[in-house]
């Protein structure tokens, strides 16, 4: 039987929502793997005193499969 964990991830971009979601996923596959899907939880940003973003930020929910113990480990 498989089992997985979701952790919670946040970080940002100055190009996009996309961007940004994309930046969390490749930084968590750095230290995690098998991620096997996403979810976002939070969609914010900043603006400048025009209104126009600057900054693009999201949480995003990660889930990856738990891996088997080895024996002997």
């Amino acid at each position: 039987m498989a089992i997985s964990k979701t952790i919670r991830l946040s970080g940002g971009s100055s190009d996009s929502i996309e961007d940004a979601i994309r930046t969390v996923l490749a930084r968590a596959a750095v230290t995690i793997r098998d991620i096997s899907r996403f979810r976002v939880v939070e969609v914010g940003g900043k603006v400048d005193s025009a209104g126009v973003p600057t900054n693009f930020e999201v949480t995003v929910d990660i889930t990856f499969n738990v891996r088997e113990a080895i024996q002997g480990e």
